[in-house]
């Protein structure tokens, strides 16, 4: 009798030791980075309540409005937001950055970079002290080291202007001035390039004029200017961003050439970004095409992003791009409503 409850004792151990090593191995497999549970157990999921560094290049419409979709996501998710403006000075950013990490220790950083390769540094600097990184609107040299990056698709935006000169030159040849953003920035070289090379062949479009702007406003203006009086014979200009919308409006007004749709004087004209000053020029017909930016994408899915890098999950996919929609003359009473500068 006594051997025979020794035995069965030795059974009840053995039988919860096994019950305790499966436990204990199902919670390890399970907050696992990079699995599916370990998005689950976030810091959201916990009830942790995170501190997220927000850096822009600038404010101006288009980054109000991806600042406000940045904080009506963090909200919604019960996170605090730190913002800061470097002003177009990457030594700025720099700075401010590090003081995010380092001085606020801010749990998650989201930038727009002023200059795509310079920031590697500040990637670098978050990286060291274990802070998730995300990128959005432009694309950064260091792609690889950051936990989330959400862009445009330039080159695909590009093409949209395109199709839309294709489509305008099959009554009219066009010869186009081409403006050109900041040679330090994808967003300014995609759209570049996706609308040279969906040009290619076609003997109706003739890009007779390109300006290089640096993104600055003042550039803008003088090269429009200038361009104007060499060739006077510009029917179509191609800007690629709304940011310069205002500039060029003001050359054209002093060439006495801004003009709406179906007047002799009308110059065809194409930007991207949709935002309120293209809405506004939109509705005035002084403008043809809008490719409208999806800004609040950008907010909605970096904020997700935070939530799973910060709970040790990764963001797959790691990189996103988002076509813009087409705005035209033909489609603006009922797509207008989805652009978000329209409503502005």
């Amino acid at each position: 009798m006594k051997s025979v409850g020794i035995s069965r004792y030795a059974v009840a151990v053995v039988a919860a030791s096994l019950v305790l090593a499966g436990c204990s191995s199902t919670k390890s497999s399970s907050t696992s980075p990079g699995s599916s549970a370990a998005s689950g157990g976030s810091a959201a999921a916990h009830g942790k309540k995170l501190t997220i560094g927000v850096s822009f290049d600038l404010l101006n419409s288009i980054r109000s409005a991806e600042k406000n979709a940045i904080q009506s996501a963090a909200d919604a998710a019960g996170y605090t937001v730190v913002f800061d403006v470097a002003d177009q000075d990457p030594q700025k950013q720099a700075s401010q950055i590090q003081d995010l990490i380092q001085a606020k220790k801010v749990d998650a950083v989201i930038a727009i970079a002023q200059d795509g390769q310079q920031i590697s540094s500040s990637i670098s600097l978050a990286k060291a002290h274990d802070v998730p990184f995300l990128t959005i609107d432009r694309a950064v040299a260091d792609q690889q080291s950051v936990s989330f990056q959400i862009t445009g698709d330039p080159k695909a935006d590009g093409a949209a202007v395109a199709a839309e000169f294709i489509n305008a030159a099959k009554t009219t040849p066009l010869k186009v001035l081409e403006l050109v953003g900041g040679l330090t920035d994808q967003n300014a070289i995609g759209r570049r390039d996706g609308f040279n090379a969906a040009l290619v062949g076609n003997p109706n479009v003739t890009i007779v004029s390109q300006v290089p702007t640096d993104w600055k406003p003042d550039q803008a203006l003088d090269g429009t200017s200038n361009a104007l009086q060499k060739d006077p014979g510009i029917n179509a200009i191609y800007s690629p961003s709304d940011f310069l919308l205002p500039s060029v409006q003001s050359a054209l007004t002093a060439a006495n050439r801004l003009a709406p749709i179906g007047d002799a004087k009308h110059v065809f004209m194409v930007t991207i970004d949709g935002d309120p000053n293209g809405c506004k020029a939109m509705k005035a017909k002084t403008l043809d095409a809008d490719i409208a930016t999806p800004v609040a994408d950008f907010g909605k899915q970096a904020i997700a992003a935070v939530t799973t890098a910060t709970g040790g999950g990764k963001v797959d996919p790691q990189t996103v791009q988002a076509k813009g929609l087409t705005l035209n003359q033909a489609n603006f009473a009922t797509t207008s409503s989805q652009v978000w500068g329209c409503g502005s």
